[in-house]
This record gives structure tokens, C-alpha cells and sequence, in this order.
């Protein structure tokens, strides 16, 4: 009868593969993570849209929903064939920043941006009209129904 001192080399192969997948799944969750805090999502959602009775003036709400800084630069709001700039800097005659947590045109992540614009042409109710906001990362499009 032999005397083995030891394990045998299969359950030594068996134990090894347990502990270099239990260890290579503690990185990944880790290192996930790190990766994914680290990476840039630029995201603008447009909250609530009112146009006046008589189609002119817009209110609109953008929220930040991403997790980088947003600088806007303008809102374009296009109608039929019809389309309005309004640049935030300086900022014009037609737009009016209501309220901005930061006091200007940056969005924060979580923060929500309010002005009102008054477009030289009218939109009629239940008219599809669409805005765009162009921000520093990014630019996004609503159609929107008055």
C-alpha cells in the first residue's frame, strides 16, 4: 500500500480554477465599477413643454440626466418650414432663462433648466413642432405636440 502525502493533482487543478474564478470575479465587480463611474454619459431629457393660447410663447424644462457638466449653447424650435434660434450667450430678446440652479446656461448632473422663448411664428394647438437643444456635449432633438 502506497503512503501519498498530498492531494491528488486533479483535485489540486480543481481547487485552483475555484479560487482564479472567485478572485477574477472579485476584480470585475470591482474594477466595473470604477469603469463605468468613469465614463462620460452626456443626457438632456426635456421635462414639461407649455406653448401659450396663442402659440407664440414656449416654456420648457431640460433636466441633466446624465453625469457630466452640459453647457447649452441654443434651442432651435422648428414648425412646418419655419425655424427660431435662440442663443443662450448673449442672451437675445426671445429667450428668457427662468430659473438654472447654476444661474446661467451649464446643466450639472441632476440639475433643471427652465426658459421661455417667444418664436415669430404661431403654433396651433395640436400643431407638432420640434425643439433642439445644442448643448457643448451633445444635441437633442423633441417633437413635441402643442
Amino acid at each position: 500500500m502506497k503512503n501519498r502525502k498530498g492531494i491528488s493533482p486533479f483535485l489540486a487543478t480543481i481547487i485552483l480554477v475555484v479560487i482564479t474564478l472567485t478572485i477574477g470575479g472579485l476584480l470585475y465587480s470591482q474594477f466595473q465599477q470604477l469603469v463605468v463611474s468613469q465614463v462620460k454619459n452626456p443626457s438632456l431629457d426635456l421635462t414639461s413643454i407649455n406653448v401659450s393660447p396663442n402659440g407664440e410663447n414656449i416654456i420648457l424644462s431640460m433636466k441633466n440626466d446624465g453625469n457630466v457638466d452640459i453647457t447649452l449653447k441654443e434651442f432651435t424650435v422648428s414648425f412646418n418650414n419655419s425655424l427660431n434660434t435662440f442663443k443662450f450667450a448673449p442672451l437675445g430678446t426671445n429667450l428668457t432663462l427662468l430659473s438654472s440652479p447654476s444661474g446661467d446656461d451649464t446643466l450639472h448632473p441632476g440639475d433643471t433648466l427652465t426658459a421661455q422663448m417667444t418664436t415669430n411664428f404661431a403654433i396651433p394647438s395640436f400643431g407638432s413642432f420640434t425643439v433642439t437643444a445644442i448643448g457643448d456635449q451633445l444635441s437633442r432633438a423633441f417633437n413635441v405636440q402643442a
